[in-house]
């Protein structure tokens, strides 16, 4: 399986509701959603961690959920070059 296929099964699995733990993205501004994403792929600069880091300060709930698929994303990266 390729990096794409796992996000396409993260996305659906993020989409398929109760049997799923979290909230995804659901309820956030379309700003903060990417923001979020770009951080998660390590793509944010210095303003938007500080931007995040504000955020997160007021929502502190997303901080398990940012954990949680930084760690599974990890994890889908060892499986991926173990395979290899």
């Amino acid at each position: 399986m390729s990096d794409d296929d796992f996000s396409l099964l993260v996305e659906f699995i993020e989409r398929c509701g109760p049997d799923v733990e979290g909230h995804g993205l659901i309820g956030l501004q379309g700003k903060q959603s990417a923001m979020i994403e770009r951080f998660i792929a390590g793509r944010s600069d210095d303003a938007e961690r500080r931007e995040l880091s504000r955020f997160l300060q007021m929502h502190p709930a997303w901080i398990r959920w940012i954990a949680e698929r930084m760690k599974t994303g990890r994890d889908m990266t060892g499986a991926t070059s173990a395979a290899e």
